[in-house]
């Protein structure tokens, strides 16, 4: 009788971390595909995600030490990786409303790369913070 209730305790756990798991996968895609298409929103408003920034201007902080180990890390070459995997995310994707938005959001996504290729990580954020902006104390 124990070895009967202590199957059945072993399955119910087994069948509890099974759901958690699958409950915790599931957020995991989420937030992953909520991050490809607020960077694709951005990218399509002009500007450079928010989020791509932060980790970008993160690794560059690093840039001393990694140049101690004989590498570079421009912030250019960063976000263009990034906009390449983004590229790759809306190429496979099958989340559009038909083949015209497809088409419009990659040739959107295509033309800021080659933008984005041409300027400096610092001509980037600028473009990010909106430019050359007058203080907005009125000063």
């Amino acid at each position: 009788m124990a070895l009967v209730a202590g199957l059945l305790l072993l399955a119910v756990a087994f069948a509890i971390i099974v759901g958690l798991l699958a409950v915790y996968t599931r957020r995991v895609a989420e937030v992953a595909l909520t991050d490809q298409f607020r960077a694709g929103e951005a990218i399509v408003s002009g500007r450079i995600p928010d989020q791509w920034v932060v980790q970008i201007n993160r690794r560059i902080a690093w840039r001393g030490v990694i140049r101690l180990l004989g590498r570079d890390v421009p912030g250019t070459g960063l976000a263009l990786a990034k906009i390449d995997k983004l590229l790759r995310f809306y190429e496979n994707s099958s989340f559009y409303e038909n083949a015209e938005a497809r088409e419009l959001l990659l040739t959107e996504l295509r033309e800021t790369r080659g933008r984005w290729a041409k300027m400096t990580w610092e001509e980037l954020v600028s473009e990010h913070n909106g430019g050359d902006r007058p203080d907005a104390s009125g000063d």
